[in-house]
């Protein structure tokens, strides 16, 4: 976050401090195009903020980001206000979105920039209006050179070099050939082979266009033959997933109506732990009526809503 962050900010962080915080706040029906993380971290003076990061999975910006970032701002805000009830200030959160999209951002960063005012009548009421802008970290930007100068791990390297070029690029493996001495450095790395397969998949699944031979050559060559066999073990575990999943489909079908009744009653016993009594008989209702995407929808906001009400927003 270093190099991302405004640099008179970083200086007041007390960086030790960072810890990741548990949960998701992204709306589920957005989960395959956005994914985020919350770090808590204190300032050298004392008082404590959250470093919000959403990461932007599509190819072209999002208008409302801002928006959306707000929603998701004050949901961590609401289950930080039900776990500190006796607190009455609210620690502040740096939104930061990192976008590798394959055209460069040019949708509004700051809120204030979505309402629709007269030039006129701005000024008068901008002490009344919710302002804020988020912190962008937009790769296709960010020379290569400079992603690589980052103060990250090989592995974070790798990642954010896939992330900017994996999706788009024909000359992938080109690419990645100037970057072997990271991947070495990520092989060598405890479970260092694990962490390759994971970046290899992503590229699999994202990249229609490169050639898996020309990426295990290249690998065999510039990094080792283990490298070469996490690759095909990708490969091949994608291949086998697929017709897993194919076989699957048939059994699922018998077995649908039984698990739509374990989920549900999974869902109330997480509910009563969370919420005690507010689980009454509407909710049971409630629930005994929903569709399966219903239920995976609540079950999912159990662990991160604040309330039992925005557990059952429809």
């Amino acid at each position: 976050m270093r190099p991302i962050l405004p640099a008179g900010l970083a200086e007041e962080i007390d960086w030790p401090t960072l810890t990741r915080c548990p949960g998701s706040f992204v709306d589920p029906a957005l989960r395959e195009r956005h994914t985020d993380l919350l770090f808590s971290v204190a300032f050298r003076g004392g008082a404590n903020a959250f470093v919000y990061i959403l990461f932007e999975h599509q190819s072209t910006p999002t208008p409302h980001m801002a928006y959306r970032l707000l929603r998701y701002m004050v949901r961590i805000w609401e289950r930080w206000s039900a776990e500190h009830a006796a607190t009455d200030a609210f620690p502040a959160i740096v939104p930061v979105v990192l976008y590798h999209g394959a055209v460069p951002w040019s949708a509004p960063r700051s809120f204030d920039a979505l309402l629709d005012l007269p030039d006129g009548v701005q000024p008068a009421l901008n002490p009344y209006l919710v302002r804020f802008s988020f912190v962008l970290d937009d790769l296709s930007e960010v020379p290569d050179q400079t992603l690589r100068a980052r103060a990250m791990t090989a592995l974070g390297k790798l990642a954010v070099v896939c992330l900017k070029h994996a999706r788009t690029r024909k000359d992938l493996v080109e690419i990645l050939g100037s970057w072997a001495d990271v991947m070495r450095e990520v092989v060598a790395a405890a479970n260092g082979l694990e962490a390759l397969e994971s970046v290899m998949r992503y590229i699999y699944i994202v990249n229609d266009d490169f050639q898996p031979e020309a990426l295990q050559a290249l690998l065999e060559r510039e990094v080792g033959p283990e490298a070469k066999d996490a690759t095909v073990t990708v490969g091949e575990k994608l291949i086998q997933q697929g017709k897993q999943e194919g076989k699957q489909e048939g059994i699922q079908l018998g077995k649908q109506e039984g698990i739509q009744q374990g989920e549900r009653g999974l869902l109330l016993r997480l509910l009563r732990r969370r919420f005690g009594n507010q689980v009454d008989t509407d909710t049971e209702q409630r629930i005994a009526a929903a569709s399966t995407e219903q239920i995976d929808i609540w079950a999912e906001r159990v662990l991160s809503a604040a309330t039992l009400t925005e557990v059952l927003a429809d």
